[in-house]
C-alpha cells in the first residue's frame, strides 16, 4: 500500500512539470531479446489486456464509491499535460476477464499500464516506474490505489451469503454498508469523501438524520446504549475489516443490520439542539449531561497510574475537587488495561485500595505521588495504614486476577497490554478506551479544552443548582504532562494513553 501511494504521488508530481520536454523512445528488437530481471515470466497478461497503449484500468465499483483516485477525469486531467496527442490515455473499466488477468500481476486497482517503449514519456519518473512497477509481457503495471477488484474482497469466504446465487464481491450482502449522518454536520469527517474513502470496499447507503427514517434509526441505536454521535456505520456481515476495528464495533442486532462502528473522533451530536429545550425530545437526550443534572454530581476520572496525560488530568481535577469538596462525589478509577508495565499496575491497585480503605487520605497521597512518582515516600506522607492496604491489595489481586493476567500474555489486550479488571465493568458501561477519560453522572464527557477551568466548568454544568464555588475563576493554564506540578504555559495536548 505504501508503494502504491508513493507511485501515485510520483505521477502527480511529474504531471506538474509543464516545462519538461518529454520525448518518446522506442526500444529496438535487440533490446527486446533480453528479458528484464524484474519481468514476471510465469504470469504474463492475457489477451484481455492492452499491451500497446498507456492504459488506466479502473473498477466501476470504486468509481461509484466516490473514491477520487478512481475518477477517470482526475487522471485524464493529470496525464493531459504529459501525453502527446498520439499517446492518449485509455480508460478501461475492468470486467471479470480483465480483473482476472490483472490479479495475476498486481492485486489492486486503479492500475496504470505503460508499454516498456513508452516509459520514457514520464521523464524523471521513468526510473521509479521501472523500479516499482511490475513488468509483464513488456508492459509495466503500477497500482495507484488500494481498491481490491472484483473477486478479491475482504469478506472473501467463498459463500453465497444471501442466497442469490452470487459469491463474495458479486454478492451485495458481502459489502453493503449504511452510513447514518446529518446534512447539518459541516465537519470534514461528515463528508461523503471521508467515509467512502475510509470504507472503500463497501457500497454505501447514506441515511440523513434529518429525515423520518434517519430519526427512527438514530433513536433505535440510542436505545441500545451506544454512542449518539454521528456519522455511524452499520454493516450486516462481520468482515475481517471489522475485526481490525473491534474496539469500535458493537453488535446492534437490528433486523436489517447487525454490526455498528462508531469512531470516537467523529463527534457530531444531532440531538443537542432539541434537547437543550426539551429533555424528552429524543431518547438521545437521556444520554446528555445537560439532561442528567444532580444535586451532587458523581465525577469519575479513568486513568492509568503512570500515563503522562492521565497524571496531567489528575492534577487539573484535584484542584477542582478541593474547591468543591463534599459537594461532588469524586473518585479515580482505572482503565481496564495498562500500557506502562507492572509498576503502573501495582500503583493502580494501591490507589484503588487507598480509596476503598482510607478515602480521607487519598488526596494527600495522590498530590504527593503526582510530584515525583515516589510511592514509598508518599505512603509515609499520607500516613497510610499499610496493614490495611496490603490486605486489600492481596484480596484485590485474588478477586480480579491482577498478577495472573499480567503473567499470562495470552490474556493481554491486542497481545500488547496486560488487562486490569478492577473497574472493567465500568469501562464497558461507559465505553472507556484510554487514559484520561472523564465520566460525570454516568455520562462520558469531553471538556472544552484541557485546563483546570474547563474541568470546573463541565463539572459545574452537572449541578441542578450550581454552588457559589462554580463562579470562581481557576487557572486556564494546564499543568504539564508527566510528573511534577509545573506549568509551562503551553497548550495542553489532547493526547491520551490508549490502544
Amino acid at each position: 500500500m505504501r508503494k502504491s501511494i508513493f507511485i501515485l504521488t510520483l505521477v502527480l508530481w511529474v504531471s506538474s512539470l509543464a516545462g519538461c520536454n518529454l520525448q518518446s523512445k522506442t526500444t529496438d528488437n535487440k533490446t527486446k531479446t533480453t528479458v528484464n530481471s524484474t519481468e514476471t515470466k510465469a504470469n504474463t497478461a492475457s489477451s484481455s489486456l492492452d499491451t500497446t497503449n498507456i492504459t488506466l484500468y479502473i473498477d466501476k465499483n470504486c468509481e461509484t464509491a466516490w473514491v477520487q483516485q478512481c475518477n477517470p477525469k482526475v487522471w485524464e486531467q493529470q496525464f493531459g499535460k504529459l501525453l502527446w496527442k498520439n499517446n492518449k490515455l485509455n480508460i478501461v473499466y475492468t470486467n471479470t476477464s480483465i480483473a482476472t488477468s490483472l490479479k495475476k500481476i498486481v492485486p489492486t486497482t486503479p492500475v496504470l499500464s505503460i508499454p516498456k517503449d513508452k516509459v520514457a514519456l514520464f521523464g524523471q519518473a521513468a526510473s521509479q516506474i521501472t523500479a516499482s512497477g511490475k513488468l509483464s509481457n513488456w508492459v509495466y503495471y503500477v497500482s495507484l490505489y488500494g481498491w481490491i477488484a472484483w473477486e478479491e474482497n475482504l469478506c472473501n469466504d467463498g459463500k453465497d451469503n444471501n442466497g442469490n446465487g452470487l459469491i463474495d464481491a458479486k454478492d451485495p450482502s458481502c459489502y453493503k454498508m449504511t452510513v447514518l449522518t446529518s446534512s447539518k454536520c459541516k465537519e470534514q469527517y461528515c463528508s461523503d469523501q471521508a467515509y467512502k474513502s475510509m470504507f472503500m470496499w463497501y457500497h454505501v447507503n447514506v441515511v440523513d438524520y434529518d429525515t423520518p427514517q434517519g430519526k427512527k434509526l438514530y433513536n433505535e441505536l440510542v436505545k441500545k446504549n451506544w454512542s449518539q454521535t454521528l456519522p455511524t456505520f452499520l454493516m450486516n456481515k462481520k468482515h475481517s475489516y471489522l475485526n481490525q476495528m473491534k474496539q469500535f464495533v458493537k453488535e446492534v442486532d437490528l433486523d436489517w443490520e447487525k454490526y455498528q462502528i462508531n469512531i470516537p473522533q467523529f463527534k457530531y451530536n444531532p440531538a443537542i439542539e432539541a434537547c437543550s429545550t426539551n429533555c424528552n425530545a429524543s431518547p438521545a437526550c437521556k444520554k446528555l449531561l445537560s439532561c442528567n443534572k444532580t444535586d451532587k454530581p458523581k465525577v469519575e476520572l479513568f486513568v492509568m497510574a503512570y500515563c503522562p496525560y492521565g497524571t496531567q488530568a489528575e492534577k487539573w481535577i484535584l484542584g477542582v475537587s478541593k474547591l468543591l469538596k463534599w459537594k461532588i462525589n469524586f473518585s479515580v478509577k482505572f482503565v481496564d488495561y495498562d500500557m506502562h508495565g507492572k509498576k503502573s499496575i501495582d500503583e493502580d491497585t494501591l490507589q484503588h485500595c487507598i480509596q476503598k480503605e482510607e478515602p480521607t487520605k487519598y488526596d494527600t497521597y495522590l498530590t504527593c505521588f503526582l510530584k515525583a512518582w515516589k510511592t514509598q515516600e508518599c505512603r509515609k506522607e499520607a500516613k497510610l495504614n499499610m496493614n490495611k492496604e496490603n490486605t486489600c491489595i492481596k484480596a484485590t489481586d485474588k478477586k480480579y486476577n491482577v498478577i495472573k493476567d499480567f503473567n499470562d500474555k495470552s490474556t493481554w489486550v491486542s497481545w500488547q497490554f496486560p488487562r486490569y479488571e478492577v473497574n472493567e465493568d465500568l469501562n464497558k458501561k461507559y465505553g472507556v478506551q484510554g487514559s484520561p477519560t472523564l465520566v460525570i453522572n454516568w455520562m462520558k464527557v469531553q471538556p472544552q479544552n484541557r485546563s483546570p477551568q474547563a474541568y470546573l466548568n463541565i463539572i459545574c454544568s452537572a449541578f441542578k443548582t450550581k454552588p457559589a464555588e462554580c463562579n470562581k475563576q481557576v487557572s486556564n493554564k494546564g499543568y504539564d504532562p508527566m510528573f511534577g506540578w509545573t506549568k509551562s504555559g503551553k497548550a495542553a495536548p489532547a493526547w491520551s494513553c490508549g490502544k
